[in-house]
């Protein structure tokens, strides 16, 4: 990490939390994915979707994902 780079998260550390996330979330979406990330991604999502046929995964509906998600940030809340 450069003198720059550790500069700025020492800076960002003192931010309150919900400024903090707003840095990260501001850093991200300025931050387009690399294709290596975009090409292991699509290598996860071609073996879940292979498993699913084969019926070694079943599919969650997104209601239920989507309630499991919840209550397990709130228990870090």
């Amino acid at each position: 990490m450069s003198t720059t780079v550790a500069h700025l998260l020492n800076e960002a550390m003192l931010l309150p939390h919900e400024a903090r996330i707003d840095l990260v979330e501001a850093v991200l979406e300025r931050s387009p994915p690399t294709d290596d990330f975009l090409t292991a991604q699509m290598k996860v999502v071609q073996t879940r979707m292979e498993k699913v046929k084969a019926g070694q995964s079943t599919l969650i509906p997104a209601d239920e994902a989507h309630d499991s998600v919840l209550a397990s940030l709130k228990l870090r809340a």
